[in-house]
């Protein structure tokens, strides 16, 4: 008899897959998202929230200098200017 998975490693499971279901839909209008490193995509998404750089930062357990150099790659890889533009472009992430 097969003993059914915790409610846990179902929940953990479906909501890995949503995310990665809801990936591949934002990288098939947003490709150029695909260029981002694992931890510049982490970046990106602080940059949607109300956070500073330095509460980023404090979040991600990296300097402030860490954050701005991958902001600045961010915004060279997405051909935006700024933090604004970012979320102007994207608004409907």
């Amino acid at each position: 008899m097969m003993s059914e998975k915790a409610p846990e490693e179902k929940n953990y499971f479906y909501y890995l897959n949503l995310a990665r279901r809801e990936y591949h839909i934002m990288l098939e209008k947003y490709p150029e998202i695909a260029s981002l490193s694992p931890r510049e995509l982490e970046v990106f998404s602080y940059l949607f929230s109300d956070k500073t750089l330095a509460e980023i930062a404090q979040e991600l357990y990296i300097t402030y200098s860490s954050v701005h150099f991958h902001c600045k790659n961010i915004y060279r890889k997405l051909d935006v200017t700024g933090r604004r533009q970012i979320l102007i472009k994207y608004k409907d992430i």
